[in-house]
């Protein structure tokens, strides 16, 4: 996951998950829970960067900012073999991911794990080091630095034109927000109204509860379903006592002896113009009044470009944001680059980093002379929408909740509202996949046309395109592998090398020092699918550990029957399959054929004169547990009277 998002953990958190919004889960019941995933394994996996630099270059990269943009340039760069220095105007690294987002939804640890490993990289940040002020393009070029990546991102609020902006009471929602982020207080009124609708704004109104004034209202343009965030962030906030006006615009700010007292605010009659333009209308004499004495602007964020005097040629948009080249993120000033929402305006955070990574490839290949073709630096094509006939083959299987702390502890602090998945439940997710873009292929060389694939495959997957005579395998395929072992010709096989179907497993166990000793010695192949039902960790395991050896498979279709026999031919004195129940099972239509081979197996050992209690399969409604227990128990008494 590391190679493509240098902040996983953080991402996994404040991410609005444009990607789930693609899963073809969604055909069937909800989309792989991707970014809670992230958060997991960021949150656990990510203590070294496993990843070596091999390659060392002599040009020095200097970035300006340490936020996600700044930070997914330099390890990327990093990565690529540059020395990279990142200078940042605060103490601490994150941008607005420190400065903006709340400890509730970001915990600092988080961004601090994310950027340490970026560092162990060999990236250097240097704090309190301001640009304009601290340093200039004239010092940097002096100090050797070769290229200048400008990441500093929009730390100022926009503001409105309306009467009553200078009394008391007015604050600025990115101000307002890293005051609270920074001393843990902020102060304000009984009675809040935070102006605006997007995600700044939502933070603004949760940040505002936890203070515990007696009302927080948030008043936007938008109708609810055109407010500008997640679905998520707008219910959380409902949730932990935010009250909405939607659909009223701002019309003045009311005051009394130099202090707020209320907005009085006009109905809108549309926010986008026919041609889906920012035009909102409003209709006259629909005046009315929201109370308050404190009012957070959070329409917005804007630019300050002042560090740019006295560096000439670099191309400023009509909004105040600098001019890159979308593919390059080069300026009109040559060795200048620049990413994040000083270029988008208003971006999300993996937008910011997307743009850090394009600017690292293009500062590569421009130093390099070359153009980087590296498989996992390059785009990944998109995967088509699951064949409308195929949806109703596919298995239900419940999306993973994320548990939460409940409301009436969460408003008195700024503690993680998200509390994360346990290893069990993250496993559980990730299984709900269905292996999109994997899947199986077939060798036109060796494929004779027997349509055995087609018969086979309980999701309809193989077909033979007319005036061929070899079968062909799509997007749809989930990685069920009945076909691959049904086929009598071998001509089909996994896209990926992880499909390995127990095989290295099995020859790892026998190459452990005391398993030759034991006796009996049972093999145990399982559905890893069903291995994680129990909220117990480790039950089996723990418990098995010396008469059985577990073989996991996801999903038991894959498994050959010489796999069972190599199980003996290795030294077991028996080989016990535990597959899934029919209703538990994963892939549809598995357990018949598990059965088959079963049977085909037991014929092979009976003739070789094997006693057939010597190889058992039993249908369980999970991989671990009590269940799985007694089974073995038995089978352990059984083969000591053979």
């Amino acid at each position: 996951m590391r190679e493509r998002n240098p902040l996983p953990a953080a991402c996994g958190r404040i991410c609005t998950h444009p990607c789930e919004t693609k899963c073809r889960r969604n055909s069937t019941d909800a989309p792989i829970a991707i970014a809670w995933l992230k958060r997991f394994l960021g949150d656990n996996f990510s203590r070294e960067p496993g990843i070596t630099v091999t390659e060392r270059y002599p040009e020095k990269i200097a970035i300006i900012g340490a936020g996600p943009a700044g930070l997914a340039a330099a390890n990327d760069l990093a990565l690529l073999g540059y020395s990279c220095t990142i200078f940042e105007s605060n103490p601490t690294p994150g941008g607005m991911l420190r400065m903006g987002v709340p400890t509730y939804r970001l915990p600092r640890a988080s961004i601090d794990n994310d950027v340490n490993v970026i560092k162990k990289l060999g990236v250097e940040i240097r704090y309190n080091a301001t640009f304009g002020a601290d340093i200039t393009f004239d010092s940097l070029k002096k100090d050797g630095f070769s290229v200048v990546f400008l990441g500093v991102g929009l730390l100022e609020s926009r503001t409105l034109n309306i009467e009553g902006m200078q009394l008391d009471g007015v604050l600025k929602g990115t101000s307002f927000l890293n005051e609270v982020n920074t001393t843990g207080n902020a102060r304000i009124g009984r009675h809040v109204l935070v102006i605006g609708g997007g995600a700044v704004a939502m933070d603004c109104a949760r940040t505002a509860l936890r203070l515990k004034p007696n009302k927080v209202s948030v008043a936007c343009l938008e109708s609810r379903k055109e407010m500008p965030t997640t679905d998520f962030e707008i219910e959380e906030a409902i949730h932990e006592g935010t009250v909405l006006h939607n659909s009223v615009g701002p019309k003045r700010i009311l005051g009394k002896d130099g202090k707020v007292t209320g907005l009085e605010v006009l109905k809108v009659k549309h926010v986008f113009d026919e041609q889906k333009r920012f035009n909102p209308a409003f209709y006259e004499g629909s005046e009315s009044i929201i109370e308050a004495d404190t009012i957070i602007l959070a329409i917005g964020q804007a630019s300050n470009l002042t560090f740019l005097s006295g560096q000439e040629g670099i191309q400023i948009a009509r909004g105040g944001t600098i001019v890159a080249n979308p593919t390059t993120l080069s300026t009109s000033v040559p060795g200048i680059y620049a990413g994040g929402d000083i270029v988008l305006g208003r971006g999300t955070m993996t937008e910011s980093m997307a743009q850090g990574k394009k600017a690292a490839i293009a500062i590569h290949n421009t130093l390099r002379n070359t153009t980087l073709k590296d498989e996992k630096w390059a785009d990944k094509p998109a995967v088509p929408d699951v064949a409308a006939s195929k949806i109703a083959l596919i298995k239900k299987e419940q999306k993973q909740d994320m548990p939460t702390m409940p409301v009436d502890k969460r408003l008195t602090n700024f503690d993680e509202v998200e509390l994360g998945f346990s290893l069990n439940v993250a496993v559980r997710e990730a299984q709900r996949c269905m292996n999109c873009g994997a899947g199986a292929r077939v060798d036109d060389n060796l494929c004779v046309g027997c349509l055995t694939c087609v018969r086979v495959c309980p999701f309809e997957v193989p077909k033979i395109a007319k005036g061929s005579t070899t079968a062909y395998i799509d997007g749809d395929c989930q990685s069920c592998g009945l076909c691959i072992v049904e086929c009598p010709a071998k001509a089909i096989s996994f896209k990926t090398p992880l499909e390995d179907c127990g095989k290295d497993v099995l020859e790892a166990v026998f190459q452990e020092k005391f398993v030759h000793g034991i006796k009996p010695f049972i093999v145990n192949f399982y559905c890893q699918y069903g291995a994680y039902k129990e909220e117990k960790e480790g039950a089996t395991d723990d418990l098995l550990v010396f008469h059985f050896r577990r073989v996991g498979v996801l999903g038991l279709g894959k498994v050959d029957p010489s796999l069972y026999l190599r199980a003996f031919e290795l030294g077991a004195h028996g080989v016990l399959v535990t597959a899934c129940r029919g209703e538990t099972c994963h892939f549809c239509e598995e357990q018949e054929w598990i059965e088959r081979r079963a049977n085909f197996t037991r014929r092979l050992l009976s003739g070789l004169g094997m006693d057939s209690r010597r190889f058992q399969t039993h249908f369980v409604s999970s991989q671990n547990g009590k269940e799985i227990l007694e089974i073995a128990f038995n089978m352990v008494e059984e083969l000591r009277t053979i």
